[in-house]
C-alpha cells in the first residue's frame, strides 16, 4: 500500500501503506495518462516492448524508441561507475537556437507518448523548440542495481535525481549529436518541465542549476515536504458535497474500531468488502481509495456529454436516508472494490510484497522515497478539523512498513526537514519558473498556490508566473493537449505559453 497517491509526489492517489498499494497507485496514475493521451499514441505495452537504440547505431528511428544514457551511479558517493537510463528524443521542431525542454517522468516510466502530445509537445513545437524525456532512476527500466532490496536502494535519492539532470545537460549536446544526429547549439535554453513529483524536480533544478537551466514549466508541483499531510483531506472534503455525511460515517466507524468488539467489527469488514484484511487499521486505511482518487483525478463532464460527474456519482451513494451514512459508505466502498476487481489483501495490506524484491516495482521505488525523504502520509487531521478518514490512519502506521520492505536502510523519519530547509519549501528562491495548479488537486496544499500572500510574493516583478485554474484537478494542464478546452485549461494554456515566451525573450 505506498504512501501517497502519487502524486503523483506523485504521484499519484491516496492509499494505505503496503507496496501492493503503491503499486496501484503507480498504475492508477500510468492508467490515468494513457486514457488523457489515448489519441495521441498506441498502447504503452506496444511502446515498453521497443528495443532501447544504442547512441550511433544506424538504423530507421521512431519517436517510440528509446537511446541509452550512460548515467552515474552515485554522483556525491564512491561508486562512479555508470548505469543505462531511457531517453526519448523529438527534434522534429527543433530550430538552430530554439529551447530544449527536458522533462524527467518522476514516479512513472518514461513514455514516448509525451513526445507527441501534453504541454510540453505543445510548447515544444510553438517555440521552435527539441522535447526530451529522461526516465527517472529506479522506474521504468532505468536502475543502477540489479534488484530493490533495501541495500540495493541507496541510491535513490532527490540529489543524485537532480544531479542526474546536470550531469545530463552538460553531456547533452554530445548524446544528442550521436543519437539522432543534431547539434544543439549553444545558444539553446534549457527548460525543465514535469507534473507533480517530476514538476517539484524542475523547480528544484531550476533552483540549483541556474547556469544550466534557464526557466522551468512545473504542473502541480508539490514544493514543500509534508511528511504529516493531513491537509490533502481538507481539499478532498471541499470537493465533495457529501463529507459530512462520510465525516459522519467516519466518525462511527472509530467508534466500533475502539469498541475492540471482534465481531462486530468483524461485520462490518463484511459489508466493506474487507472482511480478508486482518489488520484493523488496514481496513480503515482502505476506505479512502475511492474518496482520494475521485477527487484528485476529477475533471468535469464535457459539455454535451452523456458521462456522469464522478463527484455526484460518488455522492449519490448517501442519497439513500433510510440507511445510516457507514452503511451508505460500505455499499459504495463495496461496489468500487467489486467493479474495479480489487483485491482488497494485495492493495491494502500493509506490508504485503515487502519481499519481493524484483526491479519493475515503480510502487516500491516511491515508497522508499516517502519512507526516506518525503512522508507525504496522508493522515487523519487533528481535531476540531473535519476527518474523512479513520483517527487510525496515522502517519506512524502508514511509515510502519518502511523497516518490513527495505530493513536497516531506514533509521527514522524521513528526512523531510533537510529538503525544506535545502530547497525553502513554500517559497523556494528561483525566478523564471511557471507554476501552474488546479485547486480541486489535494496537492495544492503543498504549493505555491496554497496561499495568495505566496503566490504574490512568488510573482512578483514578473520573477516567476503563478496559474491556477479553481475547476481543474492534478496535472490535467499537462496531460491534456487539445482534447479539451474547458473548464479553464485553455486559458490556462495560452498563459503558459505566453510565459514560457517571455522567459525566453530574457537572457
Amino acid at each position: 500500500m505506498w504512501g501517497a497517491l502519487a502524486l503523483c509526489l506523485a504521484c499519484g492517489v491516496s492509499r494505505s501503506r503496503a507496496e501492493p498499494l503503491a503499486v496501484r497507485q503507480a498504475q492508477m496514475q500510468r492508467i490515468w495518462k494513457e486514457y488523457l493521451l489515448a489519441d495521441d499514441r498506441s498502447t504503452q505495452h506496444e511502446l515498453l516492448a521497443n528495443k532501447p537504440i544504442q547512441p550511433g547505431a544506424q538504423q530507421r528511428r521512431s519517436l517510440n524508441t528509446p537511446f541509452l544514457f550512460d548515467q552515474i551511479i552515485d554522483h556525491t558517493g564512491p561508486n562512479q561507475t555508470t548505469f543505462q537510463q531511457r531517453v526519448f528524443i523529438n527534434e522534429n521542431h527543433y530550430v538552430p537556437g530554439g529551447p530544449v525542454y527536458l522533462f524527467n517522468s518522476g514516479e512513472t516510466p518514461a513514455s514516448p507518448s509525451y513526445l507527441s502530445a501534453g504541454e510540453p509537445y505543445t510548447l515544444a513545437k510553438a517555440t521552435n523548440g527539441m522535447l526530451i524525456i529522461m526516465e527517472h532512476r529506479y522506474y521504468g527500466s532505468s536502475y543502477p542495481v540489479n534488484d530493490m532490496s533495501g541495500p540495493n536502494m541507496k541510491y535513490l535519492t532527490v540529489n543524485n535525481s537532480l544531479e542526474d539532470i546536470s550531469y545530463f545537460i552538460r553531456s547533452a549536446r554530445a548524446f544528442v549529436k550521436d543519437a539522432i544526429g543534431v547539434d544543439i547549439t549553444p545558444n539553446s535554453k534549457w527548460i525543465a518541465t514535469g507534473g507533480s513529483y517530476s514538476a517539484t524536480l524542475a523547480v528544484w533544478a531550476r533552483q540549483k542549476y541556474p547556469e544550466l537551466i534557464h526557466a522551468a514549466y512545473a504542473s502541480s508541483a508539490p514544493v514543500l515536504v509534508e511528511p504529516e499531510f493531513y491537509q490533502y483531506d481538507q481539499v478532498v472534503g471541499r470537493a465533495l458535497p457529501c463529507a459530512q455525511s462520510i465525516a459522519d460515517a467516519i466518525t462511527v466507524l472509530d467508534a466500533i474500531l475502539d469498541s475492540q468488539n471482534r465481531p462486530l467489527i468483524d461485520r462490518w469488514k463484511r459489508a466493506f468488502g474487507l472482511q480478508d484484511l486482518k489488520d484493523d487499521a488496514d481496513f480503515a486505511g482502505a476506505l479512502t481509495d475511492h474518496l482520494s482518487s475521485t477527487v484528485q483525478y476529477y475533471m468535469p463532464s464535457a459539455k454535451g456529454s452523456d458521462s456522469p460527474d464522478a463527484i455526484a456519482q460518488l455522492c449519490s451513494w448517501f442519497d439513500n436516508t433510510r440507511n445510516i451514512p457507514l452503511q451508505n459508505m460500505a455499499d459504495m466502498t463495496a461496489a468500487y472494490i467489486r467493479d474495479n476487481r480489487i483485491n482488497p489483501v494485495a492493495a491494502y495490506s500493509s506490508n504485503a510484497g515487502a519481499t519481493n524484491h524484483a526491479l519493475h516495482q515503480d510502487g516500491r521505488a516511491w515508497f522508499y522515497q516517502t519512507c526516506t525523504e518525503f512522508g507525504f502520509w496522508q493522515s487523519a487531521p487533528p481535531p476540531p478539523l473535519r476527518r474523512l478518514r479513520s483517527k487510525y490512519v496515522t502517519s506512524e502506521w502508514q511509515s510502519r512498513p518502511c523497516q518490513a520492505f527495505f530493513g536497516s536502510e531506514i533509521t527514522g523519519k524521513p528526512n523531510s526537514q533537510s529538503i525544506n530547509e535545502q530547497f525553502g519549501g513554500l517559497s523556494p528562491n528561483v525566478s523564471r519558473v511557471v507554476f501552474v495548479n488546479g485547486l480541486h488537486d489535494p496537492w495544492s496544499e503543498l504549493s505555491v498556490a496554497v496561499d495568495a500572500n505566496i503566490s504574490k510574493k512568488m510573482s512578483e516583478a514578473g520573477k516567476n508566473v503563478v496559474i491556477t485554474m479553481p475547476q481543474a484537478s492534478h496535472v490535467v494542464d499537462f496531460y491534456f493537449a487539445n482534447s479539451r478546452t474547458d473548464f479553464g485549461v485553455d486559458i490556462a494554456r495560452k498563459n503558459i505559453l505566453a510565459a514560457v515566451e517571455l522567459f525566453l525573450s530574457q537572457d
